[in-house]
Formats: C-alpha cells, sequence, structure tokens
C-alpha cells in the first residue's frame, strides 16, 4: 500500500465507512492519519464531521491495513473543505459538500 505522507486521502474501509485524513506515517500493517473526518448526507448536501466524536482532536488515529479496502488521493473540491474543516483555512469555492 502506498500512501504519501502530508496528503488527503479518501479511504474506504472494510466496514463501508468513507473517512477523509490526512497521512501521518504508513508502513505494511498500519496507516497512521490526523483528524479523520466523515462525509454525511444532510437537508443542506454533504457535510464534514469528525469520524471520531470523542477522540482527542490532537492525536493521530491508527488505522490497520488490513481494515483499508480502498484508497485515494482526495478529490480536490473534498480537500479545500476538509481544509477548512480541520483549520478554518479557505482555500478555494466548495463545489461538492455545503456547509
Amino acid at each position: 500500500m502506498t500512501l504519501e505522507k502530508h496528503k488527503i486521502y479518501t479511504l474506504k474501509l472494510s466496514d463501508s465507512t468513507e473517512v477523509i485524513a490526512k497521512i501521518v506515517k504508513a508502513d505494511a500493517f498500519s496507516v497512521d492519519i490526523t483528524s479523520p473526518m466523515s462525509l454525511v448526507p444532510t437537508q443542506q448536501g454533504l457535510q464534514m464531521l469528525p469520524s471520531l466524536m470523542s477522540a482527542d482532536p490532537d492525536k493521530n488515529v491508527t488505522i490497520n491495513t488490513a481494515s483499508i479496502m480502498m484508497h485515494v488521493e482526495a478529490h480536490k473540491d473534498i480537500v479545500a473543505s476538509y481544509i477548512q474543516a480541520t483549520t478554518g483555512i479557505v482555500t478555494q469555492p466548495k463545489t461538492l459538500l455545503k456547509g
């Protein structure tokens, strides 16, 4: 599995959960990510919410690579929305997500 450090990826997990996160480190057995977010459908469209509501947002999360079924670099609009959701920085107008 080749995941580049500091890039933002969409990960599809074995339970069908889709997670957007920045890669901190990756090896053959696990992937450390920061600020995992999930897409949630709402009446206003898709919105991003923290994947782990009770976790310390300053701590990295480790995922076993056996749990990752698919991975791809996130779409540029998703990356912009992720950056805004995790840092408050607006990088470009959103077209896929509302809120």
